[in-house]
């Protein structure tokens, strides 16, 4: 691949159907879902999940092979207690940098809604995503001065280039066309740059991401959270390193290509938030709807216990020898009880159509929450379910 000679001299489509159109779904999701009441250990759940999303997607581009559970144990360790294999020191290490650089916008914008996007931000991204690890050829929050490669790309290689390019996009963004192009395409056209002059010796893709994530948190699309692109880019890496050749060297300057690319995995990742959403709103509903449906013996022992079963089941299958044999945390609730008790208990449960019981399994009915929708927004979420399974089906 040829070297891109990085300019300033691009367009954006903004009035193409399509970029509007998701534009508009985007901000439509993000307003949904941020006016959605839920409780603060709901919305703690959420943020930890998109938070564990991002980071195994920023650091999955990269390379690292990190599993979502090993993210997690990783966020809820303390940051000097080692959760990997000292030969995996670095890919954790880069975990904990990227849930740094989340935590970081989000404080800063927190402070300062108003804050823009200077040379002295970037560095201090990337600082917080390359600190702490030996990479080659690397200064954390350093400008490199000296030439490299992303992977076919070449990228400008003089040191004096790219701060003459930095302070040219960090002008040009905040003063000139972009100035009034809609905050989402902003966010997108700066990750485009930030990674196409690859200012720094590693870690630029992560301070790329770390960019856009900031434009899009201070455009207000993080409605429930922190969560990232990261996570698409993660899963289609092919289409993005693709899409970002497309612009730089096929369409010349219009960056539509990458910015419809990317707008289409934003609206997919915020009716992903929303659908959480949605669940955790129909799971606290189904609990109402439960006592309603045990009121009339909530004043008992056993009513109590069903309704403490029902709670623990939450959005879980769970095996029912695994109650029986005290392997559960469910099994508490039939501690010096006999087995004849969970059988009456389950009987007046899956008869009142709480529970279902299946294949030596129970779970909550949390579906029959359904029947209280509208039919037209059942048609929605249903309609919503089949595009979500058949992206999954085809990720397969």
């Amino acid at each position: 691949m040829p070297e891109w000679n990085v300019n300033l001299d691009v367009q954006v489509q903004t009035q193409q159907p399509e970029l509007i159109a998701l534009a508009q779904r985007a901000y439509a999701f993000a307003s949904v879902i941020g006016r959605i009441p839920i409780t603060p250990s709901r919305q703690y759940r959420i943020d930890a999940l998109n938070i564990l999303r991002a980071v195994r997607g920023t650091t999955g581009i990269e390379g690292a092979e990190l599993t979502e559970e090993e993210v997690q144990r990783i966020m809820e360790a303390p940051p000097n207690k080692p959760v990997l294999p000292p030969n995996r020191r670095r890919e954790e290490q880069e975990a904990r940098n990227a849930e740094q650089v989340m935590y970081y916008v989000a404080t800063q914008l927190s402070n300062d809604p108003d804050l823009v996007l200077t040379e002295s931000l970037v560095r201090k991204l990337h600082k917080i995503t390359t600190q702490n690890i030996d990479y080659p050829d690397n200064i954390p929050g350093e400008y490199r001065t000296w030439p490299v490669a992303a992977g076919n790309y070449i990228p400008p290689q003089d040191g004096s280039e790219v701060r003459r390019l930095m302070k040219e996009f960090i002008s040009w963004f905040n003063e000139g066309v972009p100035t009034s192009w809609d905050p989402v395409i902003r966010a997108i056209v700066a990750h485009f740059y930030v990674v196409s002059i690859h200012p720094f010796g590693d870690g630029n893709g992560r301070t790329a991401r770390a960019v856009e994530s900031f434009l899009l948190y201070k455009a207000g699309i993080n409605a429930r959270g922190f969560y990232s692109l990261a996570n698409y880019y993660y899963r289609y890496r092919e289409e993005y390193v693709r899409y970002l050749d497309q612009v730089r060297f096929e369409t010349d300057g219009n960056l539509t290509p990458f910015v419809l690319f990317a707008l289409r995995g934003l609206v997919e990742e915020l009716e992903a938030v929303h659908e959480e959403v949605l669940l955790e709103v129909q799971q606290i509903a189904f609990r109402d709807f439960a006592r309603e449906q045990l009121q009339e013996r909530l004043a008992t022992k056993s009513g109590q216990r069903m309704i403490n079963f029902i709670s623990g089941l939450g959005n879980r299958s769970v095996p029912l020898k695994d109650i029986r044999r005290g392997k559960d945390i469910l099994a508490i609730l039939y501690r010096n009880l006999t087995a004849k008790t969970l059988s009456r208990d389950l009987d007046y449960l899956k008869e009142r159509k709480l529970i279902i019981l299946e294949n030596g399994e129970v779970r909550a009915n949390i579906g029959i929450m359904s029947q209280f929708v509208p039919p037209h927004e059942l048609t929605q979420a249903l309609s919503r379910q089949r595009r979500i399974t058949s992206r999954k089906t085809r990720k397969d």
